[in-house]
């Protein structure tokens, strides 16, 4: 767990919209990854908007793979089977996997994040 690969991920807000982002997996059950769904580079702002909240920060993005700053979307997750995804990412979308800390804690914040939902 803590993969990260490049991902075409579509908009909620924007039907037919998508962008090429970071997604990371985050759990393995029996077929089925849990992946989260996306990373972003924008920082959460000052004063912190709704979704800032969920925002979990990624310290060494750089020894992950990760091309600038970067924090996990902890409120979007995807349980995808493992068949789909190896029919959707291929080896070249490999960017790197989390350092264990930073893994250990965007895991633990998502539990937080998702036992409140």
């Amino acid at each position: 767990m803590g993969e990260i690969f490049w991902s075409d991920v579509k908009y909620e807000d924007v039907p037919g919209e998508s962008k090429i982002r970071p997604v990371i997996i985050v759990d393995e059950l029996e077929d089925d990854l849990l992946i989260l769904v996306s990373t972003t580079s924008q920082s959460p702002e000052d004063p912190p908007k709704y979704y800032d909240q969920y925002k979990i920060p990624i310290p060494n993005w750089r020894k992950s793979g990760l091309p600038k700053p970067s924090w996990g979307l902890g409120f979007k997750l995807l349980d995808i089977t493992k068949r789909d995804f190896k029919k959707i990412i291929k080896d070249k979308d490999f960017i790197g996997k989390l350092y264990p800390q930073d893994f250990q804690y965007l895991v633990h914040q998502i539990e937080l994040i998702h036992e409140d939902n």
